[in-house]
This record gives C-alpha cells, sequence and structure tokens, in this order.
C-alpha cells in the first residue's frame, strides 16, 4: 500500500481554531503541532497561514474534528486530499 503525503494549508485563525480542538493523544495531533508558517505571494495577493504536512489517515481525523468546530475550512481540507502526493 502506497502512504499518501497531504498538505492542508490554512489561514491563521482557522488553524488555531483546528489546533484547539485536536487532542494530544490524537493521531493528527503532532502533524497538526509541526505545521508550517507559510508567507507567500502569488498575483500580487499575499497568502499567511499554515501547511499541515500529513497522511492519509491524519487528513481524515483533521476532517473530522474540523466537520465538528469550523465547517468553513472543510472544503480546504477535501481539496487538499484530492491533491494527495505519494509519500
Amino acid at each position: 500500500m502506497v502512504s499518501m503525503e497531504i498538505f492542508i494549508k490554512l489561514a491563521p485563525r482557522d488553524y488555531s481554531r483546528l489546533r484547539s480542538h485536536v487532542p494530544i493523544q490524537s493521531a493528527a495531533y503532532e502533524a497538526v503541532e509541526k505545521a508550517s508558517r507559510i508567507d507567500h505571494y502569488l498575483e500580487g495577493v499575499s497568502f499567511r497561514g499554515y501547511t499541515i504536512r500529513c497522511d492519509e489517515r491524519q487528513a481524515r481525523i483533521i476532517l473530522e474534528i474540523a466537520k465538528q468546530c469550523c465547517p468553513e475550512i472543510v472544503p480546504d481540507i477535501d481539496h487538499a486530499m484530492t491533491l494527495a502526493q505519494p509519500g
């Protein structure tokens, strides 16, 4: 079985809210805690936020947590999962 690498990109406010709802004992906790801060410009537009690098199992856990605490980021997580790359 090929493991997939998923990169979930979130705005700082969304990341903070999600992070506060991920239990320490969760398999997704480490991935969320190790998120990379990103600052970049695309066509003159600034994006600041975080990238959570995780596997498919962790992404599914993050998705379920997001459905409960911040449903507005569910489409971002779904999109990241469709772009998954072999790890």
